[in-house]
């Protein structure tokens, strides 16, 4: 706690230096506000531009991290307001009046794009990360971009494909969407995340709506992240970027798009590589992992993606869209893990339906959706493969294959709607110690959802307002009783079971209340499900020493949560808290199995298995920005979460601490932004984290205090961000780098060091 103790300080002590420095001067006249979307969503790093009607003078400025504004010291007069931020229509306001008074305004953007068919936040408050932040961000790939926000960490196996962690909860506990579609990974260890299947140049913000309050989509059960892409704007456009780093890192691509008022489209291009990085010890990350040097030099992951979007109108308020992307990524190495990514191919499609309001009846959205991800992966590149007969000593050949629709049609205050989908997984895994006999680890499962929703929203009064939702599902599980292990089911778990059928209730009700003109208050109340996962139950692998199985009559885990939250908004200061707590019963935790029966051919007396346990979690989040003066602004977040699960001693589960939860994370910003040219220093400060499982091997890990600085520029069409993440070339690992998965190679992946990034785009 010492080391954490005195990052953060550091930080606080330089954020406080750059304010120091520019503290407000005495002002004629102030116009204070905010910018949002027209979802609510607040809008950091919005430009903003004052133009005196009298004198032609214009003042620049920008939003700070939560969308709030001040442009102080003006003149009185009467002014015009341009708003722009990328992505969404400018904003202009005319006849603004600044006298001795402070005038506020409250700013509402409204999509650019031709076509916006598609969205997942409902009636339910979401944050937001957005095309401003992906452009000025280091990161690598969605996973590694979202833990830059509170309540959201990653889980990193290697120098890509990191997987998304939402108040502790990973991915197989959350819905993590693209453009509202379904997209899952092959790898049976989670090698190949969803998020990692879009490519940071598709993006054009990411929505993330925490706790388990969501009911549009099922299995929501710590909450829901939406991959937005980029949709074409009016007329003609084209851009490129490119993006460079320390370790060979480079990341071209281009998009060329068309939008008419009856028929648009747009095209696109990316390409990402980067060798092995360097921890803050000069260390590549490949050290230890038992690499081949011809692997450790090579490149540590190579990604190419092509993505497509068409739109039609036939009539006013009729659009038809049709959407194409294909991913190819090989070479991918995961030193996290036993096994690399020969490649990783994956491919999704979706057709969306938008018609107009009539009558009652408020509009209709529909969507058909389609992915597969075919995935190959072995240890070809580690000394493990150098006597083996064949090229490897293990591999696992792993597909995926999703496809679903849904429609959803708004009554009023009230929406309801309806979805389906199946997702089928099959994996084969060979190993040379089993004299590569082919065992269908996963065994070609399919699981099939069907569900309704309901949603509702209405006034109390003038200051408060009711959201009230609900959901119910039918899901049906089934492993293909050929290829499914019987003899590891039964020698673990005394069950020959291949199907089963689940009902799932769901549903939450938010109560927001505007206590002041400066205060908001919020309590919601939530409840989902999720099935356990086909690797959950039907998993089984025979290996030399342990076995690893999956539990057949594992139960769904079911969340029950409470959030509370406050948001202050004054002029120059906006702070927003939340504090949450979440039983989850049932939740699936890893543990050591021990063979109740005799079977032949199950030679081993212990599995690595997964068991339903009683989880606890409680957190608190809370984010601050404060705009010293016209162009500086200061901001801050903390997050916080404490697991903890009821130990099972009769299984051998004797532990409390819920396994892989991240530690108490801070951060600082000190940002100058003119709307031209910015420069923001960071300090982020993680604590040590003691509350491990020790019974699954986890360890403890160190404090750690990082320094990050960026800068860059917007001329017209050109905009330019470089900057050093981990300034000072600190070592360090995460939490989330120790992971309990058959494959594990037992080597803690350290983070970079120092590394330098530049991003550069032109739009034409």
């Amino acid at each position: 706690m010492g080391t954490f103790i005195r990052s953060l300080g550091m930080s606080i002590m330089l954020t406080l230096a750059l304010a120091a420095v520019a503290a407000p001067q005495s002002s004629t006249g102030r116009l204070s506000g905010t910018v949002a979307s027209s979802d609510g969503a607040r809008l950091p790093h919005a430009t903003l531009t004052l133009v005196d009607r009298a004198s032609a003078r214009e003042i620049r400025g920008t939003s700070d991290d939560l969308g709030a504004f001040i442009l102080d010291r003006l003149p009185p007069g009467t002014y015009t307001l341009r708003i722009d931020f990328p992505g969404l229509a400018p904003r202009l306001i005319d006849d603004v009046v600044i006298g001795d008074d402070d005038a506020r305004v409250a700013v509402v953007l409204e999509p650019m794009a031709v076509h916006e068919i598609v969205t997942v936040s409902g009636a339910v408050p979401r944050e937001s990360v957005e095309a401003t932040q992906v452009r000025e961000s280091p990161a690598r790939d969605v996973g590694e971009l979202l833990s830059e926000e509170a309540g959201l960490w990653k889980l990193r196996k290697g120098g890509i494909a990191s997987d998304v962690v939402l108040r502790g909860l990973q991915s197989r506990d959350l819905n993590v969407l693209i453009d509202g579609q379904r997209v899952y990974g092959a790898c049976p260890n989670h090698m190949d995340p969803p998020a990692f299947h879009v490519d940071f140049s598709e993006v054009e913000r990411v929505d993330v709506g925490k706790g388990p309050f969501d009911v549009r989509y099922q299995g929501s059960l710590g909450g829901v992240v939406n991959v937005v892409t980029r949709r074409p704007e009016a007329g003609w456009h084209a851009s490129t970027s490119l993006g460079l780093g320390s370790f060979g890192f480079v990341n071209p691509a281009v998009t060329a798009s068309y939008g008419g008022p009856r028929l648009s489209a747009l095209a696109g291009s990316s390409y990402r590589r980067s060798s092995p990085y360097q921890d803050g010890r000069g260390q590549a990350f490949t050290a230890g992992a038992g690499y081949r040097p011809s692997a450790a030099d090579g490149d540590a992951f190579r990604a190419a993606t092509v993505w497509g979007r068409t739109a039609w109108t036939p009539a006013d308020g009729h659009q038809v869209e049709v959407s194409y992307t294909r991913q190819q990524t090989d070479h991918i190495l995961y030193p996290y893990l036993q096994m690399d990514a020969i490649y990783d191919d994956a491919d999704r499609a979706a057709l969306n339906y938008q018609a107009p309001a009539s009558g009652r009846l408020m509009g209709v959205k529909a969507q058909a959706t389609w992915s597969q991800v075919d995935h190959w992966m072995t240890d070809a590149y580690r000394t493990s493969s150098s006597t083996a007969p064949r090229a490897y000593a293990m591999g696992t050949d792993a597909t995926t294959l999703t496809a679903g629709g849904r429609i959803e049609a708004a009554l009023g205050a009230t929406t309801i709607g309806g979805e389906g989908y199946r997702r089928n997984w099959n994996t084969e895994t060979t190993m040379a110690g089993m004299g590569y006999a082919p065992q269908y680890s996963i065994p070609d499962v399919n699981i099939d959802a069907l569900g309704v929703f309901v949603e509702h929203a209405r006034p109390l009064g003038s200051a408060m307002s009711l959201d009230l939702g609900a959901r119910l599902d039918r899901v049906v599980s089934a492993a293909d009783r050929a290829k499914a292990s019987l003899a590891l089911y039964t020698a673990y778990h005394g069950s020959t079971t291949t199907s089963r059928t689940d009902i799932l209730p769901a549903g939450r009700a938010r109560l927001s209340w505007q206590a002041a003109s400066s205060l908001t208050l919020a309590a919601s109340v939530g409840h989902t499900a999720r099935v356990a996962e086909a690797n959950e139950r039907f998993f089984a692998l025979r290996r030399m020493g342990t076995d690893w199985v999956g539990n057949p009559d594992l139960a769904p885990s079911r969340n029950t949560g409470v959030d509370v939250s406050a948001t202050v908004q004054r002029p120059r200061a906006t702070v927003t808290a939340n504090a949450y707590i979440n039983r989850i019963d049932d939740y699936v935790a890893v543990y050591l199995a021990r063979r109740q029966t005799m079977v032949a051919g199950v030679m081993n007396t212990a599995a690595r298995s997964y068991v339903n346990v009683d989880a606890l979690q409680r957190g608190l989040e809370a984010s601050a920005s404060v705009t010293v003066r016209r162009h500086l602004s200061l901001s801050s977040d903390i997050s916080y979460v404490r697991g903890t699960m009821t130990p099972r001693a009769s299984l051998g589960v004797t532990a409390e601490n819920l396994a892989e939860t991240p530690p108490l994370r801070a951060r600082l910003r000190a940002r100058v932004d003119d709307g031209r040219l910015f420069a923001e220093l960071e300090g982020v400060a993680s604590a040590e984290q003691t509350q491990v499982d020790a019974s699954l091997g986890e360890a403890t890990t160190p404090a750690y205090g990082l320094l990050n600085l960026t800068a860059g520029l917007r001329r017209g069409r050109v905009s330019v961000a470089a900057g050093v993440a981990n300034l000072l070339d600190t070592y360090f690992v995460e939490h989330l780098s120790f992971q309990r998965d058959p494959f594990r190679s037992g080597v803690r992946v350290a983070e970079p060091g120092r590394n330098i990034f530049v991003n550069a785009s032109w739009k034409f």
